[in-house]
């Protein structure tokens, strides 16, 4: 996943490119404004192209019903001025964007999901090895704790998507749900329901099931499987940075 700077940076650099390949046209007559035209053919379709992807960063970011989004769809859609002239309005809208953003007037949604699923990575599995390095510490804490993180883990992805999250908020759903966009094989989750059953072994107090080994192989699967979910996002939530020209 990028940061906010990585975003901030790519549409900065994305509405720059949108003011190239065109230059000014008079104004043909009285009352007639000045607008903006493509140097050519080819040109009109690779600024055609970068507004598309201006839109798709601005949907996918800033949130398709952001006034963000809104507003961009509106200024590039908008048929009283030529394609060009809308593009390089649409850039405008990238940089006000990014204007706010580093601010810190408005947040990332996926940023912000991202520093959750670090604290479920970090701060809570570290928690989970203390309390199996505690020999006094009965086997069902660190599992549910551990079962925790995973739950955190797997919402936060869902958020930094913008998927639409279940009725029933649980592992099993959100799971459910990531299945569905594509982001897990069926393996993983396989592994996920296997994780959540343990979990739920502690949950419902069935203690003569769990004991120090298996709380500690609940501590790795989860430490695995989150280290996997981390891979995941950041390859399916990359944007583009390559130029279009």
């Amino acid at each position: 996943m990028p940061t906010s700077a990585d975003l901030v940076s790519w549409a900065r650099h994305h509405a720059t490119e949108l003011e190239a390949d065109m230059r000014l046209r008079p104004q043909s007559g009285p009352g007639h404004s000045p607008y903006w035209e493509a140097v050519d053919l080819a040109a009109e379709s690779r600024i055609r192209a970068r507004a598309i992807q201006a839109l798709d960063f601005l949907d996918r970011y800033a949130g398709s019903d952001s006034q963000w989004a809104v507003r961009g769809h509106a200024v590039f859609d908008k048929g009283s001025h030529s394609m060009e002239t809308g593009a390089r309005d649409l850039g405008d809208v990238l940089r006000a964007w990014a204007d706010q953003v580093e601010a810190g007037i408005i947040p990332v949604p996926q940023a912000e999901a991202q520093s959750v699923r670090a604290i479920a990575s970090t701060d809570l599995m570290e928690q989970v090895r203390k309390l199996m390095e505690d020999k006094g510490v009965h086997p069902p804490a660190p599992i549910m704790l551990a079962g925790a993180a995973l739950e955190i883990a797997l919402r936060s992805a869902v958020d930094e998507l913008g998927l639409p999250g279940p009725d029933k908020p649980s592992i099993a759903t959100y799971c459910e749900c990531l299945r569905a966009a594509g982001l897990l094989s069926k393996q993983d989750v396989k592994d996920v329901a296997q994780m959540g059953g343990v979990r739920n072994l502690a949950a419902h107090g069935n203690f003569d099931e769990l004991d120090r080994a298996r709380a500690g192989l609940m501590e790795q699967q989860v430490n695995f499987f989150l280290g996997r979910l981390t891979g995941l996002l950041a390859a399916a939530s990359a944007p583009e940075t390559g130029s279009s020209s």
